[in-house]
């Protein structure tokens, strides 16, 4: 349905003149991102009504775009188990911040994220393959955000603890969607990007 739609989008631009044959598919490509994204933030604020968590959704949804579009990860091969993965992982973050973690658990959960981004990260998509001047823009990207959110969890977990589990949570998701993926690929790390 979404690249159904992303293409119907995209040749219609083409058939009225704004955009060029050679570049439809880039297009279809860029629509499909909106729209899953669009319905990503839908999922999220339904499970943030339903359980009454919106303020929890909404920083795991910020934080999981912002941190996953420079490091990359799984990528499910369809829309459908993309948004099934996708829900299960917010019904997780959101059960998981009612758990009472200590703050040691907390520190070496954020350690391992952090370490993992450090040696992982980015993870190319087949679909959109990076330069080596973008490899490391992304790196570093991932890594200014990736430090922002963990000083972000230590700072909430003495003020507002359900708000720090949620970012802990959806950084322990991220790594696992990173180390799947990496898995998935043969495992080996790409040394030309810590150039």
């Amino acid at each position: 349905m979404i690249h159904r739609t992303s293409k119907m989008i995209a040749n219609y631009l083409f058939s009225i003149g704004i955009i060029d044959k050679k570049d439809i598919e880039i297009y279809i490509y860029g629509y499909e991102t909106i729209l899953s994204g669009i319905i990503d933030f839908c999922i999220s604020l339904i499970f943030g009504l339903i359980f009454n968590r919106l303020k929890n959704v909404l920083i795991f949804f910020i934080m999981f775009i912002t941190v996953r579009i420079y490091t990359g990860g799984y990528h499910s091969e369809t829309y459908l188990k993309c948004k099934f993965l996708f829900s299960l992982i917010i019904l997780s973050v959101l059960g998981l911040s009612n758990i009472n973690i200590p703050f040691y658990l907390i520190v070496i959960i954020l350690s391992l994220f952090l370490i993992t981004i450090f040696y992982l990260a980015p993870i190319e998509n087949e679909k959109k393959p990076l330069t080596m001047k973008e490899k490391k823009k992304y790196r570093r990207i991932s890594m200014i955000n990736s430090v922002i959110w963990s000083v972000s969890a230590i700072i909430f977990y003495f003020f507002v603890f359900n708000i720090s589990v949620t970012i802990v949570s959806t950084s322990f998701f991220i790594m696992l969607l990173m180390i799947v993926e990496k898995y998935r690929k043969g495992g080996k790390l790409d040394e030309k990007s810590f150039c």
